[in-house]
């Protein structure tokens, strides 16, 4: 079996290393060659049996009382990430294929910031790639310096979704505007999660104004009346992206061409075994140093072609901050502001590899 090797390619430039590795987790303890548990408490590593494949899975668990190693507020958690010698070069090409499903205590409304699973590069605050699991949907997104992109999800429609987004990417960043969306998220959450009491405090008029079903006029003046530019349009599509955690990040601009393939959700991972496929390369081409081309990205799940992504991915390389081209680093876990519950990450047969021929094969569906 194949463990950590290292792979050499030529390139235009000259000679570009990554590192292969593969971790089918069948040993049912943590390899120290490949993953570094510096944000995980080891009683928080649990191997479920048997596995995607092998005979186990890694189960990473996080409780009510857990907090978290290295977080910067009241979060949980709970990480696995590669070690430095597996990083990549920042530019190459890297295949990342998994496994992972989720289960126990799974929020479908509620949740905020929950990231399990992402991919870090030089200079990044948040992960340039990340997959989260927000109000119960599973999604994608990529980062272009502080601004956020959805590429793709499990549930919903994905031409609405970068409709909204597109919408969102016409606004200014201030403070009138963060208000205004965070306002017209809560709205419309209250609204479809909890009936009840949209029923019973909100006058008929305002559900009526949100959603895709809106009249003009009435999505219109809830425009105004949060202090929203515009004819309204904002208002009724935001729905498509009312699931977002933080639904600031994605106000602004981002220089990110989504093409979704043939309209396919990502596979909901409570339901049983994903299998992840990521090509990843990543760029900018506003970078002081280093690689000044757009970066790439593909995504298939299941087998399936989910979504490529071109354009400026990651944080731009500033010559002030003179941060090593390493990178992205790969993590798997859990990452999230305080949830209650118990909740399972259960991760298996990682592959990392400078081609797609070079990733482990996996078994089939079981």
């Amino acid at each position: 079996m194949r463990s950590i090797v290292l792979a050499v390619l030529t390139t235009f430039g000259g000679v570009a290393c990554t590192a292969s590795m593969d971790d089918h987790f069948d040993g049912s303890k943590v390899d120290a060659s490949k993953w570094t548990t510096q944000q995980v408490l080891s009683r928080q590593i649990e191997f479920t049996k048997p596995g995607r494949c092998g005979s186990a899975a890694i189960d990473i668990v996080t409780t009510d009382g857990d907090k978290g190693l290295e977080c910067e507020d009241d979060c949980q958690r709970a990480e696995l990430r590669t070690t430095k010698k597996i990083w990549p070069s920042y530019g190459d090409e890297v295949w990342f294929s998994f496994s992972f499903k989720i289960t126990g205590d799974v929020p479908s409304a509620g949740s905020a910031r929950s990231v399990i699973g992402q991919w870090k590069g030089p200079g990044d605050s948040s992960p340039m790639i990340a997959q989260r699991f927000d109000n119960g949907v599973f999604h994608i997104t990529v980062q272009d310096n502080n601004i956020r992109r959805v590429i793709a999800q499990a549930e919903g429609n994905p031409d609405a979704l970068l409709s909204a987004q597109s919408l969102l990417g016409k606004l200014e960043f201030n403070d009138r505007n963060v208000n205004a969306i965070k306002s017209l998220q809560s709205l419309d959450l209250i609204n479809r999660n909890s009936p009840e009491v949209s029923n019973r405090f909100f006058s008929q008029h305002l559900a009526q104004s949100m959603g895709p079903d809106a009249k003009n006029s009435d999505a219109k003046a809830l425009s105004q009346a949060l202090g929203l530019p515009g004819d309204g349009n904002l208002v009724s599509q935001f729905r498509a992206l009312a699931f977002v955690a933080e639904p600031e990040k994605y106000i602004g601009r981002a220089n990110i061409e989504i093409v979704p393939a043939s309209n396919r959700p990502l596979p909901d991972p409570r339901k049983g075994w994903v299998d992840m496929i990521y090509r990843v390369k990543p760029g900018r081409t506003d970078n002081q140093y280093g690689l000044r081309q757009p970066g790439e990205i593909d995504v298939w799940a299941n087998g399936q072609k989910i979504v490529s992504v071109r354009g400026n991915i990651g944080a731009t390389m500033q010559k002030k901050d003179n941060f090593p081209l390493v990178g992205p680093y790969f993590k798997f876990g859990t990452y999230r502001l305080r949830i209650p519950g118990t909740f399972h990450f259960e991760f298996d047969e990682f592959s990392q590899s400078p081609t797609r021929a070079g990733l482990a094969q996996l078994c089939a569906a079981q």
